[in-house]
């Protein structure tokens, strides 16, 4: 039986390394896109652990903290990114039928996540490769955090007998 660690290691960071490979930056969707889920998890898992409710609010906060944004940025971000990815495979343009004012916008030489101006438009400038590298770093760092989650218990590879 494997451990937690070995496993986290074997099923993420692996293939997401993997994904810089690809050239152009085009595995960063899916980098940013998982990178996103594993964060949320290690957020609900942290908050709980420190006697606090997940709720989507301190989910927030705690991004905010961890990226070192304000509680805005950390909204869009979590907006535009986390819900349009994981919802709609593509960062989110519109809620409930209107446009959503603050573009975004992905460049290697952006920090993780930055709300700016452009143009006199707002911008979430966002480095899917530096969010990701985080939200590794932040589970390498926390790992007994993996067996935190009753709803989600973290899995194993057993031998099925035939």
């Amino acid at each position: 039986m494997e451990t937690p660690e070995a496993l986290f290691d074997r099923w993420y960071v692996q293939p997401l390394r993997k994904l810089q490979e690809i050239p152009n930056g085009d595995g960063g969707f899916i980098a940013l896109a998982v990178s996103c889920f594993l964060y949320e998890r290690y957020a609900k898992s942290a908050i709980k652990a420190s006697g606090g409710s997940a709720t989507d609010d301190a989910v927030r906060e705690r991004f905010a903290n961890d990226f070192g944004v304000d509680r805005e940025t950390s909204k869009l971000f979590w907006q535009l990114i986390r819900d349009g990815l994981l919802h709609g495979a593509m960062p989110k343009q519109k809620e409930y039928g209107k446009p959503i004012r603050t573009k975004w916008a992905f460049r290697e030489d952006f920090p993780p996540v930055e709300l700016a101006e452009w143009n006199g438009e707002k911008v979430l400038k966002v480095q899917p490769w530096k969010i990701m590298e985080k939200v590794i770093s932040l589970w390498q760092q926390n790992m007994h955090l993996l067996a935190q989650d009753e709803n989600f218990p973290w899995g194993n590879i057993v031998p099925l007998p035939f």
